[in-house]
């Protein structure tokens, strides 16, 4: 067994990839490879969302590039399978390497364990290609491993690890073992060019691909563009392409939960304060509710306190105002509609005042 590929090892692979094909046999022409395969490319040709440089080591865990960023890659124990045909002994007259090798399977494939969806924390788990023993080269690129060359990390994480058996560090295939494979991290093919029956590939350890490829990101922004909102006062439009909005004032809080907003008015728009005797009202105050046992005055505070078009509304709510009169008076040289103070006398009477917020109050 050599330490190294061979020429036509590398020739083969080399040529069946540009070709659209996957390696799997020196004995198999490109026209002879039935499972496809493409070249990785980074966030700017496949990938369309960025790429953590050094994930973590958990399985089954999403991680993300930085804080805030969607999550893309989730680490994943997949099953290595060999595939049938690929079988052969270097030592025969027209064999498949230009070395010795033990007769066997040369090629293997990657799929996704029969308890993925039960495993997995990918929240596309069950849907599309993300779902159990789905083989990599039959997703067509909708299932990628991710390619060491997203990584500048040291170690590299994103080199795939094969096994003899289950996940274990005690049955890793490493390049002491000399059987010189190889992985296809488009297809998820696997091809061993010094075939050895007691270091057969059972399990391999891998980076998925969990996040948004470009022709979705493409159309989440084309639907997004495609939208337009017209915003209009009272029926006469304002805009018609609003490309943002803008909540002023305290009382007003904007949030969002992705591309959904909720716009709350605070409480204290439509607050209520009772009154039952005399008092300085406040800047504060929205609405008066009075039940008086007697007659009381209400200063309002200087007008100049307020916004221009602040309003306040006073009520008789005890409906008794014929008989304990409530008194609305200015402070300083403020008027209401001209006058230093009004008067409410009748059952249920009420008044809503708004103010220019310099000098004056005015009843509407």
């Amino acid at each position: 067994m050599s330490t190294g590929k061979t020429n036509l090892t590398s020739t083969q692979f080399a040529a069946k990839k540009l070709l659209g094909k996957a390696h799997t046999s020196n004995k198999f022409s490109d026209v002879n490879e039935s499972i496809p395969s493409n070249v990785s490319m980074p966030s700017d040709g496949v990938y369309a969302e960025p790429i953590p440089n050094s994930p973590g080591d958990a399985f089954y865990t999403l991680f993300s590039a930085s804080a805030g960023d969607p999550v893309t890659v989730e680490r994943v124990e997949f099953d290595v399978v060999g595939i049938a045909g690929t079988e052969y002994d270097a030592n025969d007259s027209g064999g498949g390497g230009d070395e010795a090798s033990a007769y066997g399977q040369h090629g293997y494939y990657l799929k996704l364990p029969s308890n993925y969806q039960t495993t997995s924390s990918n929240p596309n788990r069950g849907t599309g290609s993300f779902t159990n023993g789905k083989r990599i080269y039959d997703s067509r690129g909708a299932l990628q491993l991710v390619h060491p060359l997203i990584s500048n990390a040291s170690p590299n994480k994103y080199f795939l690890k094969l096994y003899s058996g289950e996940v274990d560090d005690a049955n890793e295939l490493t390049s002491g073992d000399t059987i010189d494979w190889q992985i296809d991290y488009y297809s998820g093919v696997v091809f061993i060019q010094d075939f050895d029956g007691s270091k057969v590939p059972v399990s391999a350890s891998a980076y998925l691909y969990v996040g948004k490829y470009l022709n979705e990101k493409i159309s989440d922004i084309s639907s997004s563009a495609g939208n337009s909102i017209t915003v209009k006062d009272e029926g006469s439009n304002i805009t018609t392409a609003a490309t943002s909005f803008d909540f002023v004032g305290a009382s007003v809080v904007a949030s969002n939960s992705g591309n959904d907003v909720t716009v709350t008015l605070s409480s204290d728009v439509f607050s209520r304060t009772a009154v039952t005797s005399t008092i300085t009202s406040s800047v504060s105050d929205k609405i008066l509710g009075v039940s008086a046992s007697a007659g009381i005055d209400i200063r309002l505070p200087a007008a100049s306190g307020f916004s221009s078009g602040y309003n306040l509304i006073i009520k008789d709510e005890a409906g008794n105002a014929n008989i304990n009169n409530i008194t609305i008076k200015t402070t300083g040289g403020d008027e209401i509609d001209g006058q230093t103070s009004i008067v409410l006398e009748s059952p249920f009477a009420a008044v809503n005042i708004y103010t220019n917020g310099s000098d004056k109050f005015f009843i509407y």
